[in-house]
């Protein structure tokens, strides 16, 4: 779990403009604090999405906001999960006379599974197969094993993209503190009946 720290002087800030506006302070620190993680939520998407060739999707689906802050606890939490690995044909996979190509990166161009196809398991009628990418791993013609590309999960971690999502969660967190402060000095003033 990661901890965030607030600015002493801005919390300070925001309780004055809050008793002006006579307005909750917890109340308006854990909307602050729910906003952060919401967009905490799409920035981590748009991290993987920036790194691997993954629809938006695909890319968030693993991804939630899994405690909301309220005024008996400010905490959110923005959890990650883990995933098993994505089909070839959430990369783009093209059959060819060498076999099957995709692109997982954002850089660097197309690799090849030579000797791979696509389709269906030979056998298996699961239509989630369709469009997949396959290799015969036996001497024979059996046993038959779908090629697999990347999870969200694993494109963030391997990259270790915690780092620069902490530094954008404590920007974000004085941004919307900024934004509840000057609506409540608003509402004290009576330009906003909210």
């Amino acid at each position: 779990m990661i901890s965030i720290e607030i600015n002493h002087s801005q919390l300070k800030r925001l309780i004055d403009a809050t008793t002006k506006a006579k307005k909750g302070f917890k109340k308006e620190l854990a909307a602050a604090v729910n906003q952060v993680a919401k967009k905490t939520r799409l920035d981590m998407g748009r991290q993987i999405r920036a790194t691997v060739t993954l629809k938006k999707d695909e890319a968030e689906k693993p991804i939630s906001v899994r405690l909301n802050a309220t005024e008996a606890n400010l905490a959110a939490v923005v959890r990650l999960e883990k995933t098993p690995r994505l089909g070839l044909r959430h990369f783009g996979a093209k059959q060819n006379k060498k076999g099957v190509t995709y692109k997982i990166g954002k850089t660097g161009g197309r690799s090849l599974a030579p000797g791979a196809f696509m389709g269906p398991k030979p056998g298996a009628v699961k239509t989630s197969w369709k469009g997949n990418a396959f290799r015969r791993t036996g001497t024979g013609r059996l046993p038959i094993v779908q090629i697999k590309g990347v999870s969200a999960f694993g494109v963030y971690v391997k990259n270790n993209l915690t780092k620069p999502q902490v530094e954008a969660v404590t920007e974000e967190l004085k941004k919307q503190i900024e934004r509840r402060i000057n609506l409540n000095v608003l509402r004290a003033s009576g330009l906003v009946k909210k």
